[in-house]
């Protein structure tokens, strides 16, 4: 019982730990540079290696910091992050259906674009209908891009400190006799 408490604790202190250093540091910095979407790298890399439900808490966890963070209306980053968790699984479910390398990089592309998608029409459906108008301009698409990027080299670190760590994703081969 306390073991799970513990588990619990340390999985909500890193959650909000992303959320905050996607908040105060990553999103200042300039460039390209703040592009880069941990956030949702980690959301989909805990749904990709562990289950559903521990990455809807950790999207309701660091959805809640963004929310408690931004100036915009509160909800907005917990309802995008939600929506592309969800929207990741069955994509995931019904989709790829192995956990390879490449599915991983499949699933971190089409849920940045989702995401993205996602923040501009709710950002639409806000107090100025201006925002929709993102999806014109070619900086959200040069932005889309950039985020892509960084998300599949955060992928690729992941992904192989995964498979590093844990023998659940090792390749094995029959050998002839």
């Amino acid at each position: 019982m306390l073991k799970k408490i513990g588990q619990i604790v340390i999985f909500f202190i890193l959650s909000s730990a992303v959320a905050i250093c996607q908040f105060s540091f990553i999103n200042v910095l300039p460039g390209i540079w703040g592009q880069i979407n941990l956030v949702l790298v980690v959301a989909i890399f805990t749904l990709f290696f562990f289950d559903w439900q521990s990455a809807l808490l950790y999207g309701m966890i660091s959805g809640f910091w963004l929310d408690l963070m931004s100036f915009e209306f509160f909800g907005l980053y917990l309802a995008a992050l939600l929506l592309t968790i969800i929207i990741a699984q069955q994509i995931l479910k019904n989709f790829l259906t192995n956990r390879s390398f490449y599915s991983f990089f499949a699933l971190i592309t089409l849920t940045t674009i989702i995401y993205n998608i996602l923040i501009a029409i709710l950002f639409y459906f806000s107090f100025s209908a201006n925002h929709l108008s993102l999806l014109i301009y070619r900086s959200f698409y040069l932005a889309v891009f950039y985020q892509i990027v960084w998300s599949l080299f955060l992928a690729l670190a992941l992904f192989n400190l995964a498979t590093v760590l844990t023998k659940r994703f090792k390749p094995f081969f029959l050998v002839k006799k």
